[in-house]
């Protein structure tokens, strides 16, 4: 017998085929919506959809009526005024299943981007309905030569067909569409809206017998995706949607896209992958120009753009930034590869208050929160638009893709409190990002269309987005920091007068006493002035409540991470000396093997793996006694503080580090024969230097050479100062920081991995300096030749 080779095909049941298009449509309104990107991917400037749903009467078992829709005499249109199918067109692409004929011709005869690409769209026909009735005509035919196909899809539910044996309905005749579109419809029809374009071509959709019962919130629901799905006004693209619901002649009309007029900061964001630019155009419409200039331009008159009164009142301005320099990334060759892979895109985000709060004092301008509320509600949230057409679920109700929600839980502070720590909330946003297939290929669809596919790439584009929102938070923080410390010192100097004049009130009032009551009782006298200085001061103390409360909600956070691990301080105490047991097991261990096995390779590997154990050791024992060290009660009270000791012992606690790491610390004390007084948290300055020794540590990690790592602290008294040099010799300040005084920003870091997310927390340099501006001092970022230096000075005079 001679064995013979044949190829054989595969072969797929029509059933197969079916479930492939319910996969992707998983209900209604997405199948509708697909059927209107069609008519986009066809070049339409027209689509209509229509539903028409009879009512039929139905008793309950009470016997009282109720309407239900009649799903097998209701009928949805779905017409446009597109380019239309020839009978080539409708045999080799409409009936094929899985078509490339939209990657293949991607750009439309409009020059549009076809937004269909996996050739399963005509299954939402499916999804809808058991009938479908298609009148096409061509923008190419010449003598009225139309076509007319008709679609039963109970045929795919047959098992013993395959896919190749279902066959529809394909009919040659002649066509008016405009009075095909009368005949359809009935006189009944009210064609106002419709007149108004022409449809000497395009394509109508009859869809019977369905499958769903749509009922009027279900309806509602359609007319709303539309309103988010097709391409919105800013986007200038001539295609328009009107929607009907014959039962409901007046309810719907011309479906209208998301367009922003009224905002408080819009931002159009170009980035562009060839050159790793972004290109800004920044519009600020938040403050009353007039207020603002009647009360703090002063404020202004000296600050270098974009911050000077004369751009302040411009309202828009533009500017370039790198990739690398928003998002504070070093750029090696790789990661610029990385970048220019994710394509061009422009994002345009608006910034929209629901509420004015006048506590602050900020000259913001008037807003009407209803009409707001209204337009986020049906328009909020960054949406991205592919092709012109929007990826859901990204800025839907409820999805917060960027995790703006979570950034400001995180940063609550008001936005001009401190620059850069205010942080958007994903309510007050509205956005379109717009991307396409040609230009951004890496980022591809879920297999179920139910969004982007979450990898390197969209993690990385995600981190742009984000950079590009952050460039506008810390806008409006700098812009409202002079504003908001301004009036801070308003308000002092306020209370100051205020106690001042109770004082006098109180020094009138005792006087007065002491007229009437010559002689007073000694204990008596001092009550009563108690009294009076308790009751004159009680406003103004409950009035600082308020403004303490924000810091105390942070502190308790702190706080409480304290007292957790103060409660577990005895068990940390015990695995700190437990783990001090490894040298006696190592002993113990190694004497068991005899000497003859000294020297293999395994004994080796014992000693080894005593080694790693003994180091680990030693950096649980650090960790246990600096955390343990640094709760201590008295390290949390404010008093004298003796900087050549505070430094010998952060040079003791750290030396196990500064050993292993192989880091030579060197302190340049001139101060420990001085005079001199000082009173602070000794927690305080265990922060500040902590932070600055694990930066260094950091930095050293990251150079390329291998050279000396060296740490170095010169103390010194300079014109009645505290003077404190820090610096080392590690990779230096990244270039990334154009700014200098930007690594003092809350959640700006330069460590990041390779897809761009930040795995720093971006608080060290930020709580230094918070620390600093606590105990009045101050902090200067040095350009030394090579490395990293910090000036630190704290004032004396208050000796």
């Amino acid at each position: 017998m001679t064995n013979t080779t044949i190829k054989i095909p595969f072969k797929v049941s029509a059933r197969a085929g079916k479930l492939l298009g319910r996969e992707n449509f998983s209900n209604p309104e997405g199948a509708i919506t697909e059927l209107v990107k069609n008519s986009y991917d066809a070049d339409a400037e027209y689509c209509v959809v229509i539903f028409d749903i009879p009512l039929i009467e139905k008793e309950d078992e009470n016997g009282d009526s109720y309407t239900v829709p009649d799903k097998e005499n209701s009928v949805i249109y779905i017409i446009d005024n597109g380019e239309g199918m020839e009978k080539t067109i409708v045999e080799d692409y409409w009936m094929q299943i899985g078509t490339g004929n939209k990657e293949q011709f991607h750009l439309s005869d409009n020059q549009r981007v076809k937004t269909g690409a996996k050739g399963i769209g005509r299954f939402a026909l499916d999804r809808l309905g058991i009938q479908t009735e298609m009148w096409t005509l061509s923008k190419k035919s010449e003598n009225g030569e139309g076509l007319f196909w008709k679609m039963n899809w109970d045929q795919f539910d047959d098992l013993e067909k395959t896919i190749s044996e279902i066959e529809a309905d394909l009919t040659v005749e002649q066509l008016d569409l405009e009075e095909k579109i009368k005949d359809l419809l009935g006189p009944d029809y009210d064609y106002t809206d419709v007149q108004q374009y022409h449809f000497k071509h395009g394509t109508i959709l009859k869809i019977s017998n369905l499958k769903d019962e749509w009922h009027s919130d279900d309806i509602d629901v359609v007319f709303q995706s539309l309103e988010s799905l097709i391409p919105p006004k800013e986007l200038n693209i001539p295609f328009q949607v009107y929607f009907k619901h014959f039962q409901v002649p007046l309810k719907y009309g011309i479906v209208n896209t998301a367009f922003y007029n009224d905002f408080d900061y819009k931002i159009i964001a170009k980035y562009n992958s060839e050159s790793l630019i972004i290109d800004f155009i920044m519009e600020r419409n938040e403050l009353d120009l007039t207020q603002l200039n009647k009360k703090y331009k002063h404020l202004f008159e000296s600050l270098s753009s974009p911050f000077d009164i004369s751009t302040i009142n411009e309202r828009i301005f533009t500017y370039s930034k790198s990739v690398g320099k928003m998002l504070n990334w070093d750029l090696n060759e790789a990661r610029k590869e990385f970048l220019k892979g994710i394509g061009d895109f422009q994002f345009s985000f608006n910034f929209i208050k629901l509420t004015n709060s006048k506590k602050e004092g900020y000259p913001y301008k008037n807003i009407i929160s209803k009409e707001r509320r209204a337009t986020l509600e049906r328009f909020g949230g960054i949406k991205i638009y592919r092709d012109s057409f929007r990826v859901r679920p990204y800025g839907d109700p409820k999805n917060d893709w960027l995790g703006l929600g979570f950034r400001a839980a995180k940063s609550p502070a008001g936005a001009g409190q401190r620059i850069g720590d205010w942080r958007v909330n994903n309510e007050n946003v509205a956005g379109i990002i717009t991307i396409s297939r040609k230009a951004n290929p890496l980022l591809e669809d879920k297999s179920d269309r139910g969004g982007l596919q979450e990898n390197e790439v969209f993690q990385t584009f995600k981190n742009i987005i984000i950079g590009i929102i952050h460039e506008f938070e810390v806008d409006r923080s700098r812009l409202l920091n002079p504003i908001y410390l301004f009036n801070q010192q308003k308000k002092k100097k306020e209370q100051e007068e205020e106690i001042q004049r109770q004082a006098e009130v109180i020094a009138r009032r005792i006087i007065e006493e002491q007229k009437n009551n010559p002689a007073p009782d000694e204990n008596t006298e001092q009550e009563r002035v108690e009294a009076f200085f308790k009751e004159s001061v009680r406003t103004i103390i409950e009035d600082k409540k308020d403004e303490e409360n924000q810091e105390i909600v942070q502190v308790r956070s702190l706080a409480s991470l304290g007292l957790i691990v103060s409660s577990f301080s005895h068990e940390l105490k015990e695995v700190s000396n437990n783990a001090s047991e490894i040298e006696t097991l190592e002993k113990y261990a190694l004497a068991l093997i005899p000497e003859d096995k000294h020297k293999t390779v395994e004994y080796n590997d014992v000693v080894d793996i005593f080694e790693l154990l003994k180091d680990d050791k030693d950096k649980i024992k650090h960790w246990v006694d600096y955390t343990l060290t640094a709760i201590k009660k008295d390290k949390r009270t404010r008093t004298k503080l003796y900087f050549s000791a505070f430094f010998a012992q952060l040079q003791e606690s750290w030396k196990r580090i500064f050993k292993r790491k192989d880091v030579s610390f060197v302190i340049n004390d001139n101060i420990k024969e001085s005079q001199y007084e000082f009173r602070a948290f000794e927690m305080d300055m265990t922060t500040i230097f902590s932070n600055l020794i694990n930066n260094s540590i950091d930095s050293f990690e990251q150079r390329t050479s291998v050279d000396d790592r060296n740490i170095k602290i010169d103390l010194g008294i300079v014109n009645n100062q505290i003077e404190i040099i820090f610096s080392d010799n590690g990779k230096g300040l990244d270039k990334e920081f154009e700014n200098k005084e930007d690594i003092f920003l809350p959640f700006t870091t330069s460590k990041r991995d390779r897809k761009g997310n930040e795995i720093g927390t971006g608080l060290g340099m930020y709580l230094v300096k918070s620390v600093i501006d606590d105990n009045n001092g101050n902090i200067e970022v040095l350009e030394p030749q090579n490395g990293f230096a910090v000036k630190i000075t704290f004032s004396l005079i208050n000796k």
